[in-house]
């Protein structure tokens, strides 16, 4: 069975087990950095909110042999337990003074969300774009909503304005997180080496939430408070939209090798929805800033 026949035979099962009430149909979703998922999109009436599951993920478990029988029973047990989780309905952002203690940053790279951010209110930074999004947390459930244009003109408020408030959420509820690479992968802080033990000399920054946390790098202060531990230049690889990693400047890494594993890493080992960019920067203490 190839995936269009198992798609439509998962899609049969699934309507069967849900009964008429719950409607089903499949779309092409865009995600993070132009690509696009199908997903399976259920619907049921009186709900503002609509569900999605993603097929590719259902399809490789297939591949793996899990029998039809039990993704069929996976996906009506996710949407069961969808309904009593979140329902967020789009206009639950009516309201600014209502929403605007759950305002967000994140990162991503500007050239391939070009066509979203035609959408989005945003800036531009480097070769990425910071972008908002709006935060809901219920019952120890969170979900999230992208920040549109629109929403801008129901508030009568300005980006830079909606910039100014992110800026002061996100680093208050989001606090950074800085730890070792050796912290992150378990493994010691020094290894063997030629005369004796070496430190990993390679940090890794990101959110107390440890998602969406590459945007911490923008976070007042932060990185010039490090610099007694990192140099007073470093280099900060865009590890994905979720983390990135401090490079200590005397560590003698040349920017143009640090970019090239950069290139390699997200080519072979990153989700293409969680790439965020194949550059490498430079923190200056100096003047406070980062470049490419």
């Amino acid at each position: 069975m190839d995936y269009r026949e198992f798609k439509e035979e998962l899609a049969r099962l699934v309507r069967e087990e849900l009964g008429e009430n719950v409607r089903v149909h499949f779309e092409m979703l865009p995600k993070n950095n132009g690509v696009k998922v199908e997903g399976m999109v259920f619907s049921q009436a009186g709900s503002p909110a609509s569900p999605v599951m993603y097929v590719e993920e259902y399809y490789h478990l297939w591949e793996k042999g899990v029998p039809m029988e039990q993704l069929v029973e996976k996906m009506a047990w996710n949407y069961e337990r969808y309904r009593d989780r979140i329902q967020l309905d789009p206009r639950i952002l009516d309201d600014y003074e209502a929403v605007k203690d759950q305002i967000f940053f994140k990162l991503i790279h500007y050239e391939k969300n070009r066509k979203l951010l035609e959408e989005v209110p945003h800036r531009r930074i480097l070769d990425l774009a910071l972008v908002f999004y709006y935060r809901l947390e219920y019952r120890g459930e969170r979900a999230t909503l992208l920040i549109r244009r629109q929403n801008l003109s129901r508030w009568g408020i300005t980006t830079g304005r909606l910039e100014e408030q992110a800026m002061e959420i996100t680093p208050q509820k989001l606090p950074p997180r800085l730890m070792t690479m050796a912290d992150l992968l378990g493994m010691p802080q020094e290894m063997p080496g030629e005369g004796g033990l070496i430190r990993l000399p390679m940090y890794v920054i990101t959110n107390s939430d440890r998602n969406l946390g590459a945007g911490t790098i923008l976070y007042p202060k932060f990185l010039k408070k490090n610099t007694e531990m990192l140099g007073e230049e470093f280099f900060i690889l865009p590890s994905s939209i979720h983390e990135c990693i401090l490079v200590p400047g005397w560590t003698g890494y040349r920017q143009e090798t640090l970019a090239k594993m950069v290139k390699e890493i997200n080519r072979d080992h990153v989700d293409p929805r969680e790439v965020l960019s194949d550059r490498v920067y430079c923190y200056r203490k100096s003047s406070d800033g980062i470049f490419l």
